[in-house]
């Protein structure tokens, strides 16, 4: 049996994908808090930001690295 292994950068791409699904389950649960646990996240962040910041920092980033490396 052969095995394939992952060459680094397509191990990195694909966990790059899995964070992109993380954020995205992240930004849904925290859409289902209250303003206030909205506000303690917030304030709890490093950069006082959002779920929904992460996931559109993490789509960006996929596309943007996905379009250099010409990979569709």
């Amino acid at each position: 049996m052969i095995e394939m292994t992952m060459s680094p950068m397509d191990d990195f791409l694909y966990h790059l994908h899995k964070y992109m699904e993380y954020t995205t389950e992240m930004r849904s649960s925290f859409e289902h808090l209250t303003e206030r646990e909205q506000q303690i996240i917030k304030e709890a962040s490093p950069m006082s930001q959002g779920p929904e910041e992460l996931s559109k920092h993490a789509y960006e980033w996929h596309d943007a690295l996905y379009a250099t490396l010409q990979k569709k």
